[in-house]
Parts: C-alpha cells; sequence; structure tokens
C-alpha cells in the first residue's frame, strides 16, 4: 500500500478499532459469553444488533452503529438519483510531434502544432467521430483542449487508435510524452447516478454501502460514465435506494476489524 494512503487511513483505521470491540483480546477464549446472551448474540462472536462500542457488524446485515456514533462519525446518505450524465471516454494520449505513420487529411488538423494518439476499445470507437472536442490533463486544473483528427480501423487486438491535434501547445507538451485525455459526449436519457465520494473501490472490486434498515450494508456496484462528481450506475442499485457518501472509508474499517482485524475468520 502506498506510504502516504496508509497515513491518511490510520485516524480512520484507529478509530474503526476504537468503536468495534467485542472481538478484542480477552482471557479465555476471547469471548465475553454472558454479554453474548444478555444481548441475543447469533454468530458466536459478539456481532451482534447492539454493541456498547457504539458500532458493530453483523454477517447478512451490514455495519450497523447507534444514532450516537452515526453524528460522531458524521455519517451522510442519499438516495441513488437519475441525471443526464455526459458519457466520458478517457484515454492515454502519447504526443508524437507533427507527423505519425497515418496520413491525415490536411484539412483536419489546421491550426493544430502538436498531434498525438491513444487507443479505445472498439466498441467505444463506433461513438466517436472526427472534429470531437478532447481534454488533455497534464498536471493543471486547466486541461488543454484538443480536437479529434481521426478514428482509425480497428486493430487486430479489438483496439482503435484515435488521432488528435492540438493547438498552441509545443511548450506544454514533450514529444513521446503519455497524457491522460478525456472525449465527454451528451446523452439524452437520464441513468441512475450517486455521488463518486460513495465508491469504495478495493481489491475485491467496486462497492458501496446501502442503507439495509438499521444497517449499511456493502453492495457490489458496477459502474458506467463519471462526470461532474457523478458515477452511473449501471447495476446493482435501483433509483430510489439510499446509499451511505460519507465515510465510507470508515465503514469499511470497521467491517474490516470485525471479520479479519478481530481474530476471527468468517
Amino acid at each position: 500500500m502506498n506510504p502516504l494512503r496508509s497515513i491518511a487511513l490510520l485516524p480512520a483505521l484507529l478509530l474503526a478499532s476504537s468503536l468495534l470491540v467485542g472481538c478484542g483480546d480477552r482471557e479465555g477464549d476471547g469471548h465475553d459469553h454472558a454479554k453474548e446472551e444478555a444481548h441475543g448474540k447469533d454468530d458466536g462472536h459478539g456481532h451482534g444488533e447492539e454493541s456498547p462500542s457504539g458500532a458493530s457488524f453483523k454477517a447478512g446485515k451490514g455495519v450497523i452503529v447507534t444514532e450516537e456514533t452515526k453524528k460522531l462519525l458524521g455519517i451522510e446518505v442519499v438516495d441513488v438519483s437519475e441525471r443526464k450524465l455526459p458519457n466520458q471516454v478517457r484515454f492515454t494520449v502519447q504526443v508524437f510531434g507533427e507527423k505519425h505513420h497515418h496520413l491525415l487529411n490536411p484539412e483536419d488538423h489546421t491550426g493544430c502544432d502538436v498531434h498525438g494518439s491513444g487507443f479505445v476499445s472498439t466498441n467505444t470507437a463506433v461513438i466517436l467521430k472526427s472534429g470531437q472536442a478532447v481534454e488533455l490533463f497534464k498536471n493543471t486544473n486547466v486541461p488543454l483542449g484538443g480536437v479529434v483528427l481521426s478514428v482509425q480501423k480497428a486493430l487486430a487486438l479489438g483496439e482503435s487508435e484515435i488521432v488528435i491535434g492540438v493547438s498552441n501547445a509545443t511548450a506544454t507538451l514533450t514529444v513521446g510524452e503519455f497524457v491522460p485525455a478525456r472525449i465527454s459526449l451528451p446523452r439524452e436519457e437520464a441513468v441512475p447516478v450517486i455521488p463518486q465520494t460513495a465508491l469504495l473501490r478495493t481489491t475485491e472490486g467496486t462497492f458501496v454501502y446501502a442503507v439495509n434498515g438499521d444497517a449499511y450494508f456493502r453492495t457490489a456496484v458496477k459502474v458506467g460514465a463519471e462526470a461532474e462528481g457523478w458515477v452511473e450506475i449501471a447495476d446493482g442499485l435501483l433509483a430510489g435506494d439510499a446509499v451511505v457518501t460519507k465515510p465510507v472509508q470508515t465503514l469499511w474499517l470497521i467491517e474490516l476489524r470485525a471479520t479479519k482485524g478481530g481474530g476471527h475468520s468468517h
């Protein structure tokens, strides 16, 4: 894990560890069976619906926190809504200068002093065409404006090459460098969306914490376009479902602490 990311997650991990007890180190077998019986624990590990610490986890139900702990964590919830989110195509452009192995129509790159190309899937390439605006992002909050010069035929690997031109960029872009690029396409139909802050991206997949009664259940989702702070949900949620937008990482750490960090393997 990136050291900086580890430092950033440390406060949340400490908070999660302090909130979640019941699987901590104790004498004997690690459980307080008297409390488990008193609270009706049903999973044998003290992960019931109530916890004196204010946070617990129950398999099949999710992370459960008391009202006081919700305020302490600053939990925020929003409903899945629908928006006409632009369809954004993201790829990486390699700058190659004025000449390339493709013979372009001179009219296509009038005013462009820097050229580059990148690759997208063949399925994505069918919605792209010459003349569409391209944004390049190179260490600046203000993107460089470019234009699609041509969309080449599909290659053997199932990809198509997109050739672009950028004006007045010789002092900014260097031949041979790779630069992130984005093409934004308007879309007429509304799609289900959630704030990007609600996403939890892990090595196991992409998830959200959906409201499940009085708990927050980690739910796998398939995402689509991302734009303007929102992300399209292609599968896993429906309009009207409610998800946590803050603090997603803390809920995840509480769940990890309960399932992997407390000395048990569920």
